[in-house]
């Protein structure tokens, strides 16, 4: 209704321009130019504004999800594992314009049954809103064909990798499976350079991206190399965070530089792999720990801002035009176990 009256004022405010300026030089028709051409420059604001989005999104972002159908533990939910139903209630009681799905949807072989009758009846509910990011159980299928048969449109580019808008936010999907999609992910590659190129040319003041394997973690995968040139980029166009999967816990970092150090201008990011499957404790052996359970020189990853090993749950953001709120909502726990907000650079 807004955006129709809009249109019609800038419309209208040519044609009050043309009229005016036949009448002549006289100073009332001077006096309806300067007013037509306000209202003109006026209409067309507005309607660049109401053209970018809503102004706030609530976004759920959570991977690794639904536990294997022969799982023991699947019908039961015993040793706290198979919690993806309850995990997904969380997320559909949000109500949320998107799901952020970070990878490993559907476990221990993603088959397209699977899919539908483990997976479907809890995030599932969520299909028609959610943004699919490509994990490493996916390709447990040739050419992960289950995954993208079941998402269908919802995934944009079969590479793994593309960029939409939420609301007035940019968001980019990339593909960490680096010796899957083609070329990897190293500087240079098809992803980095495309990831480069869209960063260059969207106009968005805040931007997020996602991917499966996190650049950064202390939990039982521990950091991942392989994304340090995509989380590089990130950071040269200054964006505001990065959301990941794979490790079985949630953990938030502060703003880091592509080095792990802190640094105001840096990008935060998220570990959200609590979607229901299992959650662990790093121990001796995970994430290249040695018989101690320390890890070798040069192996730490950066002190994070909040770790949690103990819970499934949800990570719950508003997306606003300048600025972000998150809530870490946990299974079976009343108020958000983490909480915060930050602002857009």
């Amino acid at each position: 209704m807004i955006g129709t009256l809009l249109r019609r004022v800038a419309g209208s405010a040519p044609r009050l321009v043309r009229r005016a300026a036949l009448t002549g030089g006289r100073r009332r028709p001077r006096v309806v130019v300067a007013l037509a051409v306000v209202l003109l420059l006026v209409a067309v604001a507005l309607l660049s504004r109401c053209s970018t989005g809503p102004e706030t999104v609530r976004v759920a972002a959570v991977g690794d999800m639904a536990c294997d159908p022969d799982d023991p533990d699947f019908a039961t939910g015993a040793n706290d594992r198979c919690r993806h139903q309850q995990v997904s209630d969380l997320a559909v009681a949000l109500n949320p314009d998107a799901l952020l799905g970070l990878g490993d949807f559907q476990y221990e072989l993603p088959t397209l049954d699977a899919y539908r009758t483990v997976y479907g009846p809890g995030f599932g509910r969520l299909l028609s809103r959610t943004v699919p990011v490509f994990g490493n159980q996916e390709y447990k299928v040739q050419d992960a064909n289950s995954f993208t048969a079941y998402f269908g449109k919802q995934i944009k580019e079969p590479t793994g990798y593309w960029s939409q808008e939420l609301g007035r936010w940019h968001l980019v999907v990339l593909n960490s499976n680096c010796s899957a999609v083609a070329g990897g992910c190293g500087k240079g590659s098809p992803q980095q350079t495309w990831l480069d190129e869209d960063l260059r040319n969207t106009d968005r003041k805040c931007v997020i991206a996602a991917w499966h394997h996190p650049r950064w973690s202390s939990g039982i995968a521990g950091s991942d190399s392989r994304t340090a040139d995509l989380f590089r980029t990130l950071y040269e166009h200054r964006v505001e965070l990065v959301l990941s999967g794979h490790d079985a816990d949630y953990e938030r970092f502060g703003p880091l530089n592509p080095d792990g150090k802190k640094d105001p201008l840096g990008v935060r990011q998220y570990v959200v792999g609590t979607g229901g499957q299992a959650h662990y404790r790093p121990g001796a052996g995970d994430g290249g720990r040695d018989e101690h359970g320390n890890l070798p020189l040069g192996a730490k990853p950066p002190a994070g801002e909040f770790v949690d090993f103990d819970h499934h749950g949800v990570l719950d953001l508003e997306l606003k035009p300048d600025s972000w709120s998150w809530n870490f909502r946990a299974v079976g726990v009343d108020g958000p176990l983490d909480r915060g907000e930050a602002s857009c650079r």
